[in-house]
């Protein structure tokens, strides 16, 4: 062996040598992102609250949404999720209500409104909106008093790293639950920065359903604070001391910025063995680089690009349609494409009521209802039979449907 090679070799240890040591080094420790697991030691993870419940009174792990295991003849028993959004139909909230109805108690903490539990109570005719977010990165909560052990307003700031930062806040808006909520005899918990409502309840039956807007305040970083401690305390203060089912499936983690993104790399270097494969890998492909770098075989010769003609056929397409003043079928796919881009952004069912649609798509995408209901209208105008249409009715179709997917969030 030559010594350019062994040369080679030991730079090739030594740049391997380095990055180690900078991963070591440099690399987060912790993962920041939100975790709503109950296995998970990370900042924002469940382990210390779930193991808090799970020693003070005997745990039922539902997976799957098999509500149909909640025992309906049980009383003075619990129901809690901690997660991003309590995300179940109608059918698993009747039963989880017949469940609660019996005299338990059901804690859902997520950071949407559990709408298919709280319409029960509240006629179709009004709203359990509005139900906002706010950015701070410092908050105070406040319990209503003599009812929690912890009475005193508990301040939490939101750490990333080794900062304190701004994070978004889910809360009710104070005017209109007391306005129109506490008509239907949803009780307050706890407020957010005396601004809106963080925690309420609501009686069903001989039980109760008590709604958190805030999971983050569960996790492992507050856990282990006092003011973290004395929050949990005071929810759990609101629960039986019966046997409680926690269900840690019925998550959607994946939410705008509060989505957690898993690294294939981070995994790998989570676990020693894996980690040194993956070095081992890295150190084989350099050597076969190095010792199989030679060419042989003969130079393979130049082929002719290929042409992508789709963009060319979609514009013959378009074209053909339009010289053809086939305007009513162009807005009816631009309709149907409409309709697939709500479904799959924001996860709403497009078969409920215009106006519905329309006031919950405003909230998620931040496009005024006057614009959207402009929208609507003037897809609804291009998809009639009874009048005549021209090429300016479909450029501004287009363009209105443009500006919307410009300034949606």
């Amino acid at each position: 062996m030559s010594r350019s090679f062994i040369i080679f070799g030991l730079l090739i240890v030594m740049v391997i040598a380095a990055f180690v040591y900078y991963k070591n080094t440099y690399f987060p420790k912790y993962n920041w992102n939100p975790e709503y697991t109950t296995s998970s030691e990370q900042p924002y993870g469940l382990k210390l609250f779930y193991s808090t419940v799970k020693k003070n009174q005997t745990t039922t792990v539902l997976y799957n949404q098999a509500y149909h295991l909640l025992d309906t003849n049980q009383t003075n028993g619990n129901f809690i999720f901690v997660g991003d959004d309590f995300y179940i139909d109608s059918v698993t909230a009747l039963c989880l209500l017949k469940y609660v109805e019996k005299g338990n108690f059901a804690l859902i903490s997520s950071n949407y409104s559990p709408l298919e539990v709280l319409r029960n109570f509240v006629p179709l005719g009004d709203s359990i909106f509005p139900f906002s977010e706010k950015r701070d990165s410092v908050i105070d909560v406040d319990f209503t008093k003599d009812t929690v052990p912890f009475p005193k307003k508990i301040k939490f700031h939101y750490q990333s790293f080794k900062d304190t930062v701004g994070t978004y806040w889910s809360l009710y808006s104070t005017k209109y639950f007391i306005d129109t909520l506490l008509s239907y005899r949803f009780i307050p918990i706890s407020t957010l920065n005396d601004s809106g409502i963080n925690a309420f309840y609501i009686k069903h039956g001989k039980g109760k359903v008590i709604v958190h807007a805030n999971p983050t305040l569960f996790t492992n970083y507050y856990m282990v604070h006092q003011n973290g401690f004395e929050h949990a305390n005071n929810m759990l203060s609101k629960l039986h001391k019966g046997p409680t089912y926690w269900d840690d499936h019925t998550k959607v983690q994946n939410k705008d910025s509060r989505s957690t993104h898993v690294n294939p790399l981070k995994f790998l270097f989570s676990h020693p063995y894996l980690k040194w494969a993956w070095y081992l890998f890295l150190i084989t492909i350099i050597l076969y680089l190095v010792f199989r770098s030679k060419r042989e075989q003969r130079i393979i010769p130049l082929m002719p690009v290929n042409i992508n003609a789709s963009v060319e056929y979609t514009k013959a397409i378009g074209t053909l349609y339009f010289q053809s003043k086939g305007h009513t079928h162009i807005a009816n796919e631009m309709y149907i494409l409409f309709l697939a881009d709500i479904r799959a952004r924001y996860n709403l069912s497009t078969d409920m009521p215009e106006l519905e649609l329309v006031e919950i798509l405003s909230i998620r995408s931040g496009i005024d209802k006057a614009v959207l209901y402009s929208l609507f209208k003037k897809f609804k105008f291009m998809r009639s039979t009874a009048e005549a249409k021209s090429a300016d009715d479909v450029i501004d179709l287009h363009n209105s449907l443009d500006n919307y997917y410009k300034k949606r969030k």
